[in-house]
């Protein structure tokens, strides 16, 4: 339709140019004639025009090139076929009425043959109208040579009028616009043959060019998405390359996330972040019913959303995986009705093919996280045996050895001796211990085995007996500022004095040997606040994040120089969860760390306070991925 309409324009074109300069003769042969008026020999010549009109004829031939500039002017504006053919029915009567107008205006002299300027009205009808048109004219013609014939009758003696003479002119009228016409018909069948030959070519070599374009978009929709590194960078690379290859003026992919579609990637106008609910607009309605479409005017679409206010059309195609729609592409176009059913099917294959890769990136995306997820994994075995050995191995070798000189040598050992042995075979044994209790312990956390049992606690009575459970010279490096008794808490003290012991414990390990470690409490709002003050090593802020994971600790696995597996800070973070509270950490590199911890009071159980020993554990959250160990404090 848009190819026949051009051909149109432009054949319309073509002809009123051409009769412009042809009417840029007649104003020259009309100046010619009025100029050589009354110049032959009155002998031969006894009929002469008065001045005035020769004067009308100068003004005839005047308003001719006139309304030619007019023509011409309009023509070099028009933008429609329609609107070509509108001056040129215009011009076609301000000629016929100039050439007739000439024939009347050389009436004077009753011998005179200028009238047979008449005889151009039939050639241009012909040209412009076919036969008909030549066949009007020499109706006009007809109508004015009778008058013309009876003028010269009324006005000159011994003129008689004859019906022959009118009969003559016409019919060498009529055989001149016979032959005009037929002839313009002829030509204009050759024309509209060859106009129709033109626009099948047209047709197949933009379909082969479409056929191309969307050849190279399919390739581009493919190969950028399986080079790109991930899903994003692929969306990208092929909004911009689909957009560029096909000549889209706008080019949008959008993904379904829920009940709605999030653009993530536009070509052809900035990229802004958008979200569309499902049923809403074009791009909507699309993704709600799977069905493509296309708006040819977006103003009368019911809830469209303008991105561009200059858009005038849209078509939009959903991104299909079988029969679930993932996500929709969209173009849109600054000139109404921009889109036909074929563009409209092109879109919709090229939407199935960015489907594919699509899908494929998130399978590849999922495998890749599948694997590294395993591999963390294999390394989280493999620490967790080097630590395990590591940490084992140490009081195993003390025991050992004190053992062996235990039974080497008891007889010769004096009574300070042996209990010194003994003594550092218990600690030895308190540290095995505690190492076995926090494996098991993870254990039940990742099983979500965590028991929560409630009761009425003592919280200032709580904090001394957590530090008065630890040697007397970490005791002595310990103050505590708890608040003034005002009844008790409910909480687990188990679970409590576990953290805290936790917190502690870590804060004594990564100070001085001399510096203090302040233990605070508060009760405000139906919240209990704990808080473990140290000015040790501190943390650096690229660890911050970390320190919560499991087999953590500020130092290589193997040469690690404070004890312990790692696990301190990570069971103290599940034990906060499982509490229903919070923990967070502020932390300056060589000046110390602070452990905040935020607890809801536990509520009344049915029981009185204390959960059922052999009532179901209370779920806990999965743990986090922990990530592979580094150099933070647990």
């Amino acid at each position: 339709m848009i190819g026949t309409r051009a051909v149109e324009f432009e054949q319309a074109s073509r002809l009123e140019r051409g009769l412009v300069m042809v009417r840029w003769l007649g104003v020259a042969l009309g100046v010619y004639l009025i100029s050589q008026t009354n110049a032959g020999d009155p002998h031969y010549f006894p009929f002469r025009a008065s001045s005035t009109r020769i004067d009308i004829g100068y003004a005839m031939i005047a308003g001719l090139a006139l309304a030619n500039l007019a023509v011409w002017r309009g023509t070099e504006r028009a933008r429609s076929a329609r609107r070509i053919r509108q001056i040129g029915m215009a011009a076609f009567v301000v000629d016929a009425a100039v050439l007739l107008g000439l024939a009347w205006l050389y009436s004077y002299d009753p011998r005179g043959s200028t009238w047979v300027v008449i005889y151009l009205l039939p050639l241009e009808g012909a040209i412009r109208y076919r036969l008909v048109g030549a066949l009007v004219a020499v109706g006009v013609s007809l109508a004015s040579e009778l008058g013309r014939e009876g003028y010269l009758a009324a006005t000159f003696p011994g003129y008689r009028y004859e019906f022959s003479n009118v009969a003559f002119t016409i019919g060498i009228q009529t055989l001149v616009a016979l032959v005009a016409g037929f002839t313009a018909r002829s030509l204009a069948r050759e024309a509209e043959n060859a106009a129709d030959q033109a626009l099948r070519f047209q047709e197949a070599a933009r379909r082969e060019s479409m056929a191309r374009r969307e050849l190279a978009a399919f390739n581009t929709a493919i190969l950028t998405g399986v080079a790109a590194e991930d899903l994003d960078s692929s969306i990208e690379q092929m909004a911009s390359a689909i957009g560029r290859d096909l000549g889209f003026e706008s080019f949008t992919i959008m993904l379904r996330e829920g009940d709605e579609l999030i653009v993530k990637a536009m070509y052809g106008m900035p990229f802004f972040e958008d979200r569309v609910p499902l049923g809403r607009g074009v791009t909507g309605t699309v993704a709600m019913t799977g069905l493509a479409l296309s708006v040819p005017d977006v103003e009368q679409f019911p809830g469209y959303i303008a991105a561009d206010p200059e858009m005038r059309s849209e078509m939009a195609a959903p991104l299909r995986i079988g029969e679930e729609v993932i996500g929709v592409v969209d173009v849109e176009s600054r000139q109404a009705a921009a889109f036909d059913e074929p563009a409209l099917g092109v879109l919709t294959r090229l939407a199935d093919q960015i489907a594919l890769v699509i899908h494929s990136a998130r399978l590849h995306a999922q495998q890749r996280e599948t694997l590294d997820r395993l591999r963390e994994l294999d390394q989280m075995k493999s620490d967790f045996v080097a630590i395990a050995s590591h940490e084992l191995r140490t009081p195993l070798t003390a025991i050992h050895g004190y053992v062996r000189t235990l039974v080497r040598r008891f007889d010769s050992l004096g009574p300070d001796e042996v209990r010194h042995f003994l003594d550092t075979i218990s600690r030895q044994s308190d540290r095995m211990k505690r190492l076995v209790e926090d494996l098991l312990f993870v254990s039940k956390i990742e099983a979500g085995a965590i028991r929560v049992e409630v009761e009425e606690v003592d919280l200032p009575a709580l904090l001394e007996a957590t530090v008065e459970s630890l040697g007397p010279g970490e005791r002595s490096r310990i103050t505590i500022v708890a608040p003034a008794p005002d009844g008790p808490v409910r909480t687990d003290p188990d679970r409590v004095e576990q953290i805290l012991r936790n917190l502690i414990g870590n804060a004594l390990k990564f100070s001085d040997p001399s510096s203090p470690v302040k233990v605070e409490a508060s009760v405000r709002d139906g919240q209990i606040g704990l808080s473990v003050t140290d000015r040790g090593v501190g943390i650096r802020p690229d660890e911050l994040g970390h320190i919560f994971d499991r087999f953590h600790q500020a130092s290589e696995v193997l040469t690690r120089e404070a004890q312990g597996a790692g696990l301190g800070l990570y069971i103290t973070k599940r034990l906060v969860e499982a509490l229903g509270g919070s923990v967070e950490v502020d932390s300056t590199p060589a000046e110390g760390s602070t452990f905040t911890v935020q607890l809801p009071q536990g509520r009344e159980s049915p029981d009185g306070g204390r959960r059922d020993p052999d009532a179901a554990p209370e779920p806990v959250p999965a743990p986090a991925p922990a990530s592979s160990p580094s150099s933070v404090p647990s």
